[in-house]
């Protein structure tokens, strides 16, 4: 594991509470929290990139 790692703090709403537990108990048994919430937010990152790249790809086509 990388040795300068920054620590981040965040709120989780009620909402999003059994969300992450489920993902947790069936996608994420085998892995502390933290990884799974690093995996979690690379993943959304890279859907936004994708999206981007999509608009940007009918933005020319237009």
């Amino acid at each position: 594991m990388a040795s300068a790692l920054t620590r981040l703090t965040f709120v989780v709403t009620k909402e999003m509470e059994p969300l992450l537990a489920n993902a947790k108990k069936n996608q994420f048994y085998d892995r502390t929290q933290s990884d799974m919430i690093r995996e979690l937010v690379l993943a959304g990152l890279d859907t936004l990139d994708e999206k981007a790249a999509k608009e940007k790809r009918c933005e020319r086509v237009s």
